[in-house]
């Protein structure tokens, strides 16, 4: 599930935009379902689970975390 799929500009791996945004953070995981509660504390957002489904990221709605599966992962073989 990416987030805003038919905008190429959410995605900081857009070759050659220099408006490109980058996600906040990226963090590694070894599983399909992750959750995100935007750091926690006064920052924070309200706890939210994603699951990627055949992908092999997703992004956070709230805070535009991006959760990248570990190629390494006995969950990357779904």
């Amino acid at each position: 599930m990416a987030k805003l799929p038919q905008n190429p500009r959410t995605d900081s791996s857009t070759p050659g935009d220099p408006d490109a945004t980058p996600p906040p953070e990226t963090f590694t995981v070894s599983s399909r379902r992750v959750k995100c509660d935007g750091g926690g504390g006064p920052l924070g957002h309200p706890l939210v689970y994603y699951d990627m489904g055949e992908e092999n990221f997703v992004e956070c709605l709230y805070c535009d975390r991006r959760f990248v599966l570990d190629p390494a992962a006995k969950d990357h073989a779904h």
